[in-house]
């Protein structure tokens, strides 16, 4: 399409034919003496120093000052840790709104807030999240369907393993605030545990259920988990001090993949073996990698579904505002 008849427009062409490496050199005189024109007279975005790729870092600064708390939650340490680019963005505007998946996670989590053992009422259960389905944004309306299937399936996972479940239930939802003190970088760590309960010799236990079709782990990496770790290091720092504060393990419980019955995945007390203590140690280098002054763009596993892959340098989609575009095919094609 033609360019549009306005000064904005006009200033972008020039500059794209200023900063294009296959531009020939006559156009981009003729391009950057325009753009100096329309610069005197003061239009928007001629001037270079209007130029956000060629402008100076605005602040320098680490994202949290030396002395200052870091507010590190649970739930947000994965992503940190795996990515500290993607982290940020997020953390600033850059998530994507709520997926149907998640709108049935988080039904499904509410119904099992009434479910604190196997003897609750299942058509009660049922019958709660029926009433609220239809809250839920859904893409289509056939979906309607198979998803609630999958909700009341997800409910009957969970009560099966609640009647399997050798623990005693002490909360639901509980929300906990603990501070790790440290003169150079304080640690705020926040958040709320699906299940805190007590095993046979009397420690605690903190279990988050999952709704997510692929939010299985493997073996290796559910022993070193960082969301866990993280409940397990509030534990030890009296987050829970009115039920007790060592720390028993912790679990998650996949109802959401596949499979007939709900699958646990322990990890073992923080605080054994010659490793005690690695689960307060990665909250705080969690806690270093949310206040630095740098994020890295870091490849991984997740890439092909982050909502910020225009925004990162190792992508292939993002790049610097002053960088070309990759070059084309002499068909057209990327």
């Amino acid at each position: 399409p033609p360019r549009a008849l306005t000064l904005s427009a006009l200033v972008a062409e020039l500059r794209t034919a200023v900063t294009g490496v296959d531009v020939p050199p006559a156009r981009r005189r003729a391009a950057a003496a325009e753009l100096a024109r329309l610069a005197a007279a003061g239009v928007p975005g001629a001037h270079p120093d209007d130029w956000w790729g060629l402008r100076g870092l605005s602040d320098d600064r680490p994202l949290v000052d030396d002395g200052d708390p870091v507010r590190v939650t649970p739930s947000g340490m994965e992503s940190a840790l795996r990515c500290s680019l993607r982290w940020l963005l997020e953390r600033h505007g850059g998530s994507t709104s709520a997926s149907a998946a998640q709108g049935v996670g988080n039904l499904v989590h509410a119904a099992a807030m009434l479910a604190e053992n196997a003897s609750v009422d299942r058509s009660a259960l049922l019958e709660y999240v029926t009433a609220r389905f239809d809250a839920i944004e859904l893409a289509a309306r056939w979906m309607a369907g198979p998803e609630q299937a999958r909700a009341e399936a997800m409910v009957d996972k969970l009560l099966r393993w609640l009647a399997g479940n050798p623990r005693r239930l002490l909360a639901i939802e509980h929300e906990f605030a603990v501070r790790l003190d440290d003169p150079h970088r304080p640690v705020e760590l926040t958040g709320r545990v699906d299940r805190l309960e007590v095993d046979a010799d009397g420690r605690l236990v903190v279990v988050d259920l999952k709704t997510g079709r692929t939010t299985t782990v493997s073996a290796s990496d559910v022993a070193g988990h960082p969301q866990l770790g993280a409940y397990q290091a509030a534990v030890e720092a009296g987050a829970f001090a009115e039920f007790g504060e060592t720390s028993g393990g912790a679990a998650l419980v996949q109802l959401g993949t596949g499979g007939k019955d709900a699958r646990e995945q322990s990890q073992p007390p923080a605080g054994d073996g010659p490793a005690a203590g690695w689960a307060t140690a990665l909250v705080r280098r969690t806690a270093d990698t949310m206040a630095a002054a740098t994020f890295a763009a870091v490849a991984n596993s997740k890439c092909r579904v982050c909502p910020v892959r225009t925004s990162c340098p190792v992508s292939g989609q993002g790049r610097q505002v002053v960088e070309p575009p990759a070059p084309r095919r002499p068909d057209g094609a990327p």
